[in-house]
């Protein structure tokens, strides 16, 4: 999609989820389909330890239209009293360079990665001192590596006391526009309520000071999309832990990196905490700065933005399934002209179906949602998991992908712009140990560039990539 944006990883669960342990086999090329295909998948990580029995172990991945990609995964240690870093690789001219760890002490967890058209890197990530020490702190981390550099340059954005409910706000999405500005979002415990904030790295320059979107708001879970012009948009949720007794998506934006960021407005319905919650945002900007807004409320509801600042309103795209039924964040994608993709997977307790499925809905640029539709089948024993969605600025390459849980492989669906149908592909096998540690990340850069990674656990884990080839 244009510029760069958050993929927003997990589930709401109304029901438990069993699955069962799968040992993963060896990454497979895809088979060729019209319009491109999947190489095989790279192990770009080493063998690292067995998964936590908590937790997703997060990755992510980027990669601009020349190919320059760059991944990031977590990497727990149970050694010496247990701790994590972050493991990064980049990619130049096909080969993946050896991995560089970020953190030593400590634990430093749940990555984000962008990639810039001309070349810059940057890797995000949430520290945590160790518990242990007398007065443990946690703290936004960036590292920045510059378009012809090999020197990776770490920022603190922002720190605060360990504690409180903070742990609601781990992730830092970060994004650069053409230029190579970079901006960083996040949001962090005051001691009172959750702060979302965000600071710009001008390319040639130093990092702004942190700006406070709502100060004395609770907001949480923030979601960054950056077009190629350098409009910023940020979307959060109210804390379910606020004084107000309601939860909203709050939306934000900044029209250019040197710009102020205008009042934020409500773009869901308000929900009270004895329906339920708006939450797990997700936002996409065209390239003239118009937004869409995607969050899971009373199903999967979407908002978009008129061209003279107002927004259609709450738009159920994904209804609510049978009670029990768990559905994850939606993950929504824009190309420049406002066309959007929204991917998500949805466990549907439905007698006799009782299994996890993947689903896809496109919208127009007018604010309209087409009939969402299942990709996988639910007469079949799949489980599909970790569903994600990307799409190039031209529209032309959109990709939804997710994990097959049941029998361990990864599957890729491109939408062929010609019938208007998804072609799927096994693009490799290699999953968790368990339903819920599943994570996939997927990045398209321009109509015949795209990355996707995963990862595969064997006798402990490895993070895997593959790339598109037209």
């Amino acid at each position: 999609m244009n510029g760069q944006r958050t993929r927003r990883l997990g589930f709401l669960a109304t029901a438990s989820v069993a699955a069962a342990l799968l040992i993963a086999a060896p990454a497979e090329a895809a088979k060729p389909s019209s319009g491109g295909s999947w190489g095989t998948g790279t192990a770009v990580s080493p063998v690292e330890q067995p998964d936590p029995t908590r937790g997703s172990q997060l990755n992510d991945v980027a990669v601009n239209a020349s190919g320059l990609a760059l991944a990031a995964w977590d990497r727990f240690s149970y050694n010496n009293g247990g701790g994590a870093t972050i493991g990064a690789a980049v990619e130049t001219a096909g080969r993946w360079s050896a991995p560089v760890t970020f953190g030593t002490t400590g634990y430093s967890m749940s990555p984000r990665v962008a990639v810039s058209p001309k070349g810059d890197l940057a890797v995000s990530w949430t520290y945590q001192d160790s518990a242990t020490q007398p007065s443990p702190y946690e703290k936004k981390q960036v590292a920045v590596r510059r378009a012809g550099s090999t020197t990776w340059e770490t920022t603190t954005l922002a720190s605060q006391p360990v504690g409180g409910t903070q742990g609601l706000a781990i992730i830092v999405p970060v994004a650069f526009d053409a230029a190579g500005n970079l901006t960083a979002a996040w949001s962090i415990w005051n001691g009172k309520t959750h702060d979302v904030q965000v600071a710009t790295l001008p390319k040639g320059g130093a990092w702004s000071t942190a700006t406070t979107l709502e100060p004395s708001f609770d907001g949480i879970s923030p979601a960054l999309v950056v077009n190629s012009a350098g409009a910023a948009a940020v979307a959060y949720a109210t804390s379910p832990y606020t004084s107000t007794g309601s939860t909203a998506i709050r939306y934000a934006y900044r029209s250019t990196p040197l710009s102020g960021w205008a009042t934020p407005v409500t773009v869901s319905e308000t929900v009270p905490w004895s329906v339920g919650y708006a939450s797990s945002p997700s936002v996409g900007l065209d390239v003239a700065g118009i937004a869409t807004v995607a969050w899971f409320g009373s199903g999967v509801e979407a908002s978009r933005q008129r061209a003279d600042g107002t927004w259609t309103g709450p738009t159920t795209v994904v209804g609510l399934m049978a009670a029990g039924s768990s559905y994850s964040a939606p993950d929504l994608a824009v190309d420049d002209a406002g066309n959007a993709v929204l991917a998500l997977w949805i466990f549907d307790a439905t007698i006799n179906v009782d299994r996890s499925s993947a689903w896809v809905s496109r919208g127009t640029a007018a604010g309209t949602w087409g009939t969402p539709q299942r990709l996988t089948d639910p007469a079949v024993p799949v489980d599909a998991y970790a569903a994600q969605a990307a799409i190039s600025p031209d529209g032309k390459l959109a990709v939804v992908g997710w994990v097959d849980h049941y029998h361990g492989t990864v599957q890729a669906a491109r939408l062929d712009t010609a019938t208007g149908k998804w072609v799927t592909s096994t693009i490799g096998k290699g999953t968790a140990f368990s339903s819920f540690q599943e994570v996939i990340a997927i990045n398209v850069a321009s109509s015949s560039v795209a990355r996707i990674a995963w990862k595969y656990a064997r006798g402990g884990t490895q993070t895997m990539v593959a790339d598109y080839r037209p």
